[in-house]
């Protein structure tokens, strides 16, 4: 089997059975990881996956479709040496070519005004993500965000996400200018966490994020900044190793939100499974 993206020279002592391997996210799959990563984000969130539930198959294609140009962002997670997957070596593929070039992402081939398209949607499109990629965490370099224009891109395809962050950065209690990267190379912003469907409960993700925390310290980095939409994701990132040191920031109350449309108020996100989302800072210590 040809191996997918970057090999990793140090895994600072983060161990995973055998059949795993953690490898750097390069530019020939960003279709795949936003494939993924909206896959993740659509069916197996438990947030997005009541709030869009009946839709989900559509919203999914439709994000990957109008994401493409924040994902072919030289800045951003497929292209900036930032960004890790788990590859497993021992993943079966379902079509012959897909085992020659180590994976394929075949959701271009779906067409959005089939009205069949929810049917098994999604199995149809887990079917479809022909790559042994099983695991993954994406960032970019908070001091370099990229073209404005891809930013859009991604907010124009998941709306739900700029009320958290809007509401997240003005709970946050840090004074102004404490924090906040003043060159490249000191602050990580994680931008997405998934484990691939079948493979939860073997510790992936948990593994992932500590080879992360560590491999951005050794390259310089003073913190990471991410949002948890998962408690179990929450609680992985506030238990880093040491000397490192966590604190959630800010937390949105999913269920109680409530936002105006059209003169009147709603709650967006009290369908979601989860009570909040968390903004967590861990800083890098020595």
């Amino acid at each position: 089997m040809m191996a997918p993206g970057a090999p990793v020279d140090d895994t600072h002592g983060v161990e995973l059975p055998s059949r795993y391997e953690i490898r750097g996210v390069t530019a020939d799959l960003a279709d795949s990881i936003a494939a993924l990563s909206f896959h993740s984000h659509f069916f197996e969130s438990e947030v997005w996956s009541r709030i869009y539930e009946g839709c989900q198959t559509r919203s999914a294609l439709r994000a990957y479709h109008e994401c493409k140009p924040f994902y072919q962002l030289p800045e951003t997670s497929a292209k900036n040496g930032l960004s890790y997957f788990i590859w497993d070596k021992e993943f079966v593929f379902k079509r012959p070519e897909s085992a020659a070039r180590g994976g394929i992402c075949f959701w271009d081939d779906f067409d959005l005004n089939d009205p069949d398209l929810e049917v098994d949607g999604q199995q149809k499109l887990y079917d479809a993500l022909d790559i042994a990629i099983v695991g993954f965490g994406l960032a970019y370099d908070k001091f370099v965000p990229g073209d404005p224009k891809g930013w859009a891109a991604a907010e124009k395809a998941l709306p739900l996400n700029t009320p958290i962050n809007t509401f997240l950065q003005v709970q946050d209690p840090r004074p102004k200018g404490s924090w906040e990267a003043t060159a490249p190379g000191q602050v990580i912003e994680r931008t997405g966490t998934g484990t691939r469907q079948g493979y939860h409960g073997q510790g992936l993700m948990k593994a992932l994020a500590k080879f992360i925390m560590l491999e951005m310290k050794s390259r310089g980095f003073r913190a990471i900044q991410i949002t948890c939409g998962a408690p179990q994701v929450h609680h992985v990132w506030m238990n880093p190793p040491k000397p490192f040191r966590s604190s959630t920031l800010g937390a949105f109350p999913n269920w109680i939100f409530e936002a105006e449309e059209d003169g009147n108020k709603i709650r967006p996100y009290e369908k979601a499974g989860a009570a909040n989302f968390f903004l967590v800072w861990v800083e890098l210590l020595d």
